[in-house]
Order: structure tokens, then sequence, then C-alpha cells
């Protein structure tokens, strides 16, 4: 469990563009996140030239990963079939509308959208929860674009603290800030995007209170592509989440009492007050009568035994009956001295 809440910590397998513009792939990818045990996929919707200029590096890397709309409709069919939750990340206007028109549950904005108010007041205005990455993001950018959503008429926001680098390196995480947001944040809830290889951030994440994880997700780390090689395949994508459910567990609950499994230790070690020799009945309590000592005490009776703490209490009490040496002493064996 996170620590804000008492529900399971959800995996986003984050397939991004490792379908290669290719259906197949995708619909490959939603059935081995499936396997893996992630709660949704997630694909990004756009269209390149619209939101990369011919001059960007990476224009022809968008261009031959681009899907269609009619594409994410037939994986859209494909997760629906297999029971998984699909998610897309609008990258532009036209990804939006995707979105909009698969009937998608949530809409992803990337980090490097965080400053795009268009998009923005689009995604607000179309009153959909919203996942908001803020990497490389100050707190104020983040509280600007809060704001806006907000006030565009958003659905619950979700914060996702990462770090634009892939992969992220763990000097590079700053994972303190998910109580920092959740704390200038309160009524959103806080996840992680996890840019890192291995599970050790996410278990860190989870403790620090993130209620959802996105882990970026291929079929095969040795794929043609820019992004497979650091992503979680899927035996590393089951071994993630495996990761994360013995986290939660580790965690347990927020309140501070005895476990199941530890009251034979509050009897058996814990200490009760004993009779060094043999006290005889009538007898007043002096100091050197009793110590602390570990003894054997029946779990129904436990309250039944004096403690530690009444060591100075009864001095000048009177004995009740004989108490053997090393017996332990009864709240009946003794009374107060009016």
């Amino acid at each position: 469990m996170s620590e804000s809440t008492s529900e399971p910590v959800k995996v986003v397998a984050e397939a991004e563009i490792n379908h290669n513009g290719d259906v197949e792939t995708a619909k490959r990818l939603v059935d081995a996140a499936k396997g893996a045990g992630a709660d949704f996929i997630k694909f990004q919707c756009f269209v390149a030239d619209r939101f990369v200029t011919p001059q960007s590096p990476f224009i022809d890397i968008f261009r031959r990963h681009e899907l269609a709309y009619d594409d994410f409709k037939l994986i859209k069919d494909h997760a629906d079939a297999r029971g998984m939750e699909m998610l897309a990340t609008a990258g532009d206007l036209e990804g939006l509308d995707y979105i909009l028109r698969l009937g998608l549950p949530a809409v992803k904005v990337g980090s490097t959208n965080i400053t795009n108010t268009g998009l923005l007041e689009a995604i607000g205005e179309s009153h959909m929860p919203v996942l908001l990455s803020t990497g490389a993001s100050s707190l104020s950018e983040v509280g600007a674009a809060v704001e806006l959503l907000t006030r565009k008429g958003a659905g619950a926001i979700t914060l996702f603290h990462c770090t634009v680098q892939y992969p992220a390196e763990a000097h590079n995480l700053n994972l303190r800030a998910i109580p920092t947001l959740r704390a200038a944040f309160p009524g959103l809830k806080v996840a992680y995007s996890d840019h890192t290889q291995g599970p050790q951030a996410a278990s860190a994440a989870v403790a620090l209170g993130a209620a959802m994880l996105e882990k970026h997700f291929t079929l095969d780390n040795d794929m043609e592509g820019p992004d497979h090689w650091f992503c979680a395949d899927p035996l590393a994508l089951a071994d993630y989440i495996e990761y994360v459910r013995t986290t939660e567990t580790m965690l347990g609950q927020p309140n501070k009492e005895p476990a199941e499994c530890e009251q034979s230790i509050r009897r058996l070690g814990r200490r009760f007050l004993t009779a060094m020799d043999r006290i005889p009945q009538g007898a007043t309590i002096r100091n050197s009568m009793l110590r602390p000592r570990r003894t054997k005490v029946s779990e129904d009776e436990v309250d039944a035994f004096l403690t530690p703490d009444l060591e100075r209490r009864v001095q000048g009490w009177t004995v009740s009956r004989d108490i053997a040496a090393g017996e332990p002493i009864r709240w009946t064996d003794v009374r107060a001295e009016l």
C-alpha cells in the first residue's frame, strides 16, 4: 500500500513508442504487460509534424513511430478483450483528440508539455482526469499547470515526480520531492515515473508515498529503437511489480501496535515483577525482595501480573499469600496499606 492510501500502488507499463510503429507489436506489448501483472499499458498519441519541426533531430524518430487513430482503436479493442486498461500521453492536440475518441480513462501530460498552456487548457476543458509529469520543472511551474488545469475544469489530477534522464542515475532522482509535492498539493495524489533500471527506486518511492508507478517497458531490449535498451522487458517488469508488492507488504499500516507475531515475545521476553526469595504472607514489600525478570506467563493471564513500572509503587504494600522464590507476582498477591 502507498503511505497515503489503503489502495495498492498502481503500476503503469509505459510502452510509449516501443511498438516501433507496428500495431501487432503494440498488441504484443499489451499481452506482455498483462502477463507481468501491470495495471495499465500506456502509449503515446501524437502527429509528429504537429509537435516537432522538420529541423528537429527528433522528427525522423517520431515519424517512424507514429500510429494513426485507427491503429490505436485496434490496440484499444485488443486491450479491452484482454482485460487490460489502456492509457496514453497526449503529445499534442491531435493526440488529445485520439484519447478522447478512444474513451481512455485519463490523459497523461509529459514533462516537456507542462508549460504548453494551449494543450493544458484543452485537456482541462475535456474534464478528464489528468496524469501530470513534473520532470525538469520547478514547484512554481507545477503549481501554474495545476492551477490552469483546475480552472479549466480538469478531473482528478495526479502528479508524477520524475527525472528526465534515460536511464535516470541514482544521484539525480531527488525522491524526497515526492513528499514535497504531497505537502504542496494536499488534495492531489502523487506518483513516480521511474526512468531508472531495476526496482530499487520504486521501493523508495512507494515508501515515500507514491500512489502510482510508471515504468518504461519493451518486449526485448535488443529491438531497434531509441529506448528499448534501458526499458524493463516482460520478465524484468514482473520482477519489478513483485518487488513493489513486497515493499507494500513491508510498509503495512500506519498504526503503531504489536503485530500478532509479537504477542509471544510480549509474554516471554518482557519482564514481570518476581520474588527474589520466598516472601511469606503478611510481609511488607521492600525493594530487595523484587526484581523485574523474564518468566513464564500464560497468554490469557498477562494482565494479571505486576509489570516493572510498578516496582516502586508497591513498596510498603503487604503480601497476601506465600510467594515462592522466582514466582511472578499477581495483583491479587498484594494489597496497599491504608
